[in-house]
């Protein structure tokens, strides 16, 4: 069975990935994004740019997130295959955030957080200070974002639709190799459950 309190570092992992995804979109500075390394983290670029490749017209994505539990979207097998903890599930909806937190078991490193938003695309995301790399998962076109070189964080954001994407973020994951890949990891299993259009 899944917990649905709201655990203190699951508030802490959400707000610090919300601060650096959502600053300049919420203080209304529009900051074009391009997939080069050094651009920022979630910043605004063109709310009209952006989406998922295969999108169609009349499918609304974004309601179809937004009636989903983030700690409903994989099964505890699946968790578990991913190395973490079905029972430390945390689910967060403090402020911005909408996610479901998770630990390893025996509650150790790395916490992991799959977080949804079906208001904001990947392209409005403020990425400044941040290393990012365009990549994909599964059909999806995807952004892997880090904060340095030497850093221990990854977050692998999915776009679903011209204003929805989801977010799986890695904290204290050794190397950023080790961080990314537990990341693209549990980003690969969210896919196939993910809305979206089939085209």
């Amino acid at each position: 069975m899944r917990r649905r309190g709201v655990g203190v570092w699951g508030t802490a992992l959400g707000l610090v990935g919300l601060l650096s995804a959502c600053a300049s979109a919420e203080q209304g500075t529009a900051v074009a994004v391009g997939p080069t390394v050094g651009s920022s983290l979630p910043g605004s670029a063109d709310p009209s740019v952006g989406g998922s490749p295969g999108e169609q017209p009349g499918v609304d994505v974004a309601a179809e997130l937004s009636e989903m539990l983030p700690c409903e979207i994989l099964s505890d097998e699946e968790v578990v295959d991913l190395g973490f903890d079905p029972e430390s599930a945390s689910f967060d909806d403090v402020g911005l955030s909408y996610a479901c937190d998770y630990r390893p078991p025996g509650g150790g490193r790395p916490p992991m957080s799959i977080q949804l938003n079906w208001q904001r695309s990947v392209d409005q995301l403020d990425l400044t200070n941040y290393s990012v790399e365009e990549t994909s998962v599964g059909p999806l076109r995807a952004l892997r974002i880090v904060s340095g070189a030497d850093s221990q964080h990854c977050q692998v954001s999915v776009a679903l639709s011209s204003e929805a994407h989801v977010s799986i973020f890695v904290h204290y994951g050794g190397t950023t190799e080790q961080a990314c890949g537990t990341a693209e990891s549990v980003a690969a299993a969210v896919e196939p459950k993910l809305p979206r259009s089939s085209g």
